[in-house]
């Protein structure tokens, strides 16, 4: 898919602030000097039994990007798919969790398009704005900068564990909760403390989101493992061998770019390639910011952060990330 992408005409437009090019988490585009439109779009099977509950995962899921940018939502499409052979309340009950979640976010739900396929697939585009120059980049780190994590890993896994009936309730239902939790909170802190640029972390994993901050500000990232927060049971599904494929082929995709230090067990490993599920926010921002966005996030609610490493300047060409 990268490899397509990368053969797209190269745009050339000046009120373009964000494309195609970045691998920015949205579109950006400038209307005028006080508004800017951000636009994303995101959607994917359900990886949980009740559909009302997936209606509100997907849609937590979609907007984020739109957080992740520094944005406001404003109004999002549905987009779905869904097979002739479910009884329509299945539909019904997922495009209500997505009505209740836009609610809460704020975002009118102001259409969509829906096809007939044989796996159902719901999800939203989302519109927002943001003032020209005030969008987040994930490609803007400094060097020295501090790594800040909103959410805690393991939702692909655990979710996988769970189609197995390999996973104690009580630990599907916190990772549910996690997933269902909209990124506003850490974004209204993020965006009071002035940082220097921000991802989500979603199917690439926290390594391959990461690979794209370090690309893109063209530096690498020390990550200490022992401050990584993980969702309970992440390990032992990770150990039962509960790693769904899209986390495999992360850690894949990531083994020429990635030092791991010797103690990192491949459990661990998988846990920070894991494909997450309306993950949380990746945050850099410089040391002597770090005060304030920790006090903004506990201002806001977001008990969950953790400082997971730094940025610093890249020795060789081809090392984006060290993990210890």
């Amino acid at each position: 898919m990268v490899q397509v992408l990368h053969q797209l005409p190269k745009l050339n437009n000046p009120s373009l602030l964000s494309g195609i090019q970045s691998r920015d988490d949205a579109a950006v585009y400038k209307l005028s000097q006080d508004t800017a439109i951000v636009q994303s779009v995101d959607f994917f099977p359900p990886n949980v039994d009740d559909p009302f509950t997936y209606g509100e995962i997907a849609a937590a899921n979609a907007v984020s990007d739109i957080y992740a940018m520094g944005a406001e939502p404003l109004f999002a499409l549905n987009i779905v798919s869904f097979p002739d052979n479910l009884p329509n309340k299945i539909l019904q009950d997922i495009i209500d969790g997505g009505s209740s979640k836009s609610i809460e976010a704020g975002m009118l739900i102001v259409g969509g398009h829906t096809i007939k396929n044989d796996v159902p697939i719901y999800g939203l585009s989302v519109t927002g704005t943001v003032k020209p120059g005030s969008e987040i980049s994930n490609s803007s780190c400094n060097p020295d900068d501090v790594l800040v994590l909103t959410k805690p890993l393991g939702s692909g896994i655990l979710t996988t564990a769970a189609k197995f009936d390999d996973l104690p309730s009580e630990a599907l239902n916190e990772c549910i909760n996690i997933m269902k939790t909209l990124n506003d909170k850490a974004a209204k802190a993020m965006r009071a403390s002035k940082v220097n640029a921000c991802t989500d972390i979603t199917g690439f994993g926290l390594i391959g989101h990461l690979m794209e901050m370090t690309e893109g500000s063209g530096l690498m990232a020390n990550i200490h493992m022992n401050n990584i927060p993980t969702m309970v049971n992440a390990y032992e599904s990770a150990l039962a061998g509960h790693a769904p494929s899209g986390t495999k082929e992360n850690f894949k995709a990531a083994a020429n770019s990635v030092k791991w230090s010797s103690d990192i067990s491949m459990e661990n490993k998988l846990i920070l390639c894991d494909a997450q599920t309306s993950g949380g926010l990746l945050i850099s921002v410089s040391p002597n910011k770090l005060p304030s966005l920790v006090e903004n996030l506990k201002l806001n609610g977001v008990s969950d952060h953790a400082v997971i490493g730094e940025i610093k300047s890249r020795p060789e060409p081809s090392l984006h990330i060290k993990v210890n």
